[in-house]
Order: structure tokens, then sequence, then C-alpha cells
């Protein structure tokens, strides 16, 4: 395998792993506040804009298209985060 392929592979992962688990954490954080000001919601959108922003620099990275149907991901971990802390925990 050539080392520009490699070196690919390796910043997708980082970039893809970090700005996910900024995603994770901000989301958890919405979960944590009393959702005066509506900070909820804000925190929910900032959450699924980090995970498109990841999605999209992991394409750019690899000269891929941007617009993909991967695109639709991005809201799955803010939605699951909110889900089980409402359903289980609240």
């Amino acid at each position: 395998m050539h080392i520009e392929r490699v070196k690919k592979y390796v910043l997708s992962i980082l970039a893809c792993a970090v700005l996910m688990l900024h995603s994770l954490a901000v989301a958890v954080l919405g979960t944590q506040t009393n959702g005066a000001g509506g900070s909820r919601p804000g925190l929910f959108v900032m959450s699924v804009l980090l995970g498109a922003f990841g999605i999209v620099l992991v394409r750019a990275i690899n000269r891929l298209p941007v617009l993909t149907p991967w695109l639709l991901t991005a809201p799955v971990i803010p939605t699951v985060v909110y889900v089980l802390y409402f359903q289980v925990i609240a």
C-alpha cells in the first residue's frame, strides 16, 4: 500500500473520530441543560452539524463527492443520545 493512501486513511479516521466524539459530547451536554433559553435544541443542531462536518471532511480528504447519502447519518448520534436519555433516564 502506498504511503499516501495510508496517510488518507489515518487522517480520515482521526478527523471522523474527533468530530464524532465532539458531536457526542455536545449531544450529552444538551441533555444536561435545564432547557432555559432554548439551549437544548441549539445544542442538538450543533451536534448534528459537527457530525455532518465530520462526514464532509472525510469525503473531502479522500477526494470524493461531498454531497452523499451518508450525510443523512449525521443526526444519528444526537438522536440516539436524546432518545436514550429521555426514554431511559428521565
